[in-house]
């Protein structure tokens, strides 16, 4: 009886020690391809999904296991946040910060009042803008100030340059009949506030 006994558990040793051998040869097998698979998804961008297996189980399983490869809940949060990522070419632009930037490359001329020989008693404003951007602008008006010989506001009016569309680097001319302002007066002119309002607010 002993005899069999100490058969039994020969055979039973000897068939672990086979299973463990096929186990150590399979992990042998597969732990290159788990090297070379983590050395080649290592290059990805962090946020990249890897969806391996055939049931949800498997597929939280892998991808908890590759978030822990790629480091994506840890080490290289940080990282990008000290490093920051370059602008996109398709991110959102702030339209007032758009329009500002437009506005300090738009240059208006100093505007004058001259007669209007047809009509006596009225005048007209002159003058020139010049777009110094690098993209066409739309002008919706380009306002002004009529200012007596004492000082005090007369007037306030606006003007459409011609063609209201400047091109990059394309000075144009605009102009503003005044009917009841005449020219001999020593009435002026001068840009009002603000002196330019672009199409549409951009």
């Amino acid at each position: 009886m002993k005899d069999v006994t100490r058969g039994h558990a020969l055979e039973a040793t000897n068939h672990y020690r086979h299973l463990r051998a096929i186990t150590m040869a399979l992990v042998g097998a597969i732990a290159p391809l788990t090297l070379a698979a983590s050395a080649a998804y290592a290059q990805r961008a962090a946020g990249d999904i890897v969806i391996i297996g055939n049931s949800p189980y498997n597929w939280g399983r892998n991808q908890r296991y590759w978030n822990h490869l790629l480091n994506l809940s840890g080490a290289m949060a940080p990282t990008a946040a000290v490093g920051g990522n370059p602008p996109s070419d398709t991110a959102e632009v702030d339209p007032q910060v758009l329009e500002q930037q437009l506005l300090r490359n738009i240059r208006v001329g100093q505007p004058r009042l001259q007669a209007v020989i047809k009509l006596p008693g009225s005048s007209e404003v002159t003058g020139t803008v010049t777009n110094n951007n690098r993209q066409p602008v739309t002008i919706q008006s380009i306002n002004f100030e009529v200012i007596g010989s004492d000082g005090r506001l007369i007037q306030t009016g606006a003007a459409v340059p011609e063609p209201a569309t400047i091109a990059p680097g394309q000075t144009v001319t605009y102009q503003q009949f005044l009917p009841t302002v005449p020219s001999d007066t020593g009435a002026t002119v001068r840009l009002g506030r603000p002196a330019v309002v672009l199409q549409g607010g951009v």
